[in-house]
This record gives C-alpha cells, structure tokens and sequence, in this order.
C-alpha cells in the first residue's frame, strides 16, 4: 500500500510539473520606422536640408515653427490673428500635400492674389484647408479650427 502511495503521489507531482506555465522571453527590440518630419531652425534650414523652401510667408505670424518632410516637403507652423495653421510647400508632382484626409462638406474656388485658382474646403467646425498649384509646386493651408475665409485668403496670398 505504501508503495502504491509513493507512485501515485510521484505521478501528481510529475503531472503537475507539466501545467506549469513557460516563462515568456521579452522582445524588447521594437522595430519602428524612422519620424519623416525633421524639425528645422529656419526657412533657410529648410532650404539647405531639401533644396527649397518658402519665398514668402504672411506678415504678421507668430509662434513659427519650421519642418521638411521626407525631403521633398517644407512645412510652417504658425499664428496668425488667433488661428493657427499648417502651410506645406512640396513637388507640383505629390498628389495630397495636406496630409489631411477629411470629407469637407463645402468648397469653393477663388483666384489668389497671382490669379492662380485656389480651392477652399471648410465644415461647420471650423476645420480649413486650401489647395493649390504653380507650374513647379503645390501648396496647402490648413486649420483645424478658426476657418473664416479672408483670413485664409489672407494666408493663402502671403505664401509662396
């Protein structure tokens, strides 16, 4: 009796050993792809680090900010009269300069100041965006919230 004790505790105790749970090794090596925007001191930084930059921007911004892009974009960030916007300057080539991928509910063309059409798409949160194009590059601007149209106007024909 005692030795068909002795097994069968031998055999829980092997049983038991297997319901254990393996120890899980971390992979702590995370593959991440490199960030594309590259923040620049200056438009003159801008143009050293991808060959172009912005000739103009609107009198009158504040608080600036300078980016490229997976070199082939410029990009400001600013204030201008309590709005602040992103302005993106690329290759006449890429087609959504934006980077925005919203469904605006309302749009329209106007001429800029150059006489060059400029779409501008709005919705009722005040979300903007204007595009357009020269024979060499394409533009947008972009806010979040704060679209009134002279004031994007306004931006629109400081950029070039």
């Amino acid at each position: 009796m005692l030795l068909v004790t002795l097994i069968l505790v031998s055999l829980t105790a092997l049983l038991f050993t297997g319901c254990t749970p393996a120890v899980e090794k971390k992979d702590d090596s995370k593959t991440e792809l490199p960030n594309p925007m590259v923040e620049q001191a200056s438009l003159a930084a801008i143009k050293d680090a991808i060959g172009f930059t912005f000739e103009t921007l609107p009198a009158a911004i504040t608080a600036g900010k300078y980016f490229t892009i997976s070199d082939n974009l410029a990009q400001a960030d600013f204030t201008l009269n309590g709005v602040s916007y992103t302005v993106r300057k690329g290759d006449v080539m890429i087609d959504n300069i934006a980077g925005v991928y919203t469904d605006f509910q309302s749009g329209e063309t106007k001429a800029n100041a150059s006489g060059i059409p400029v779409l501008y798409q709005t919705n009722p949160d005040g979300m903007g965006l204007a595009t357009w194009k020269t024979d060499k590059y394409t533009y947008s601007v972009y806010c979040e919230t704060g679209f009134e149209l002279t004031g994007m106007e306004v931006v629109v024909n400081g950029v070039s």
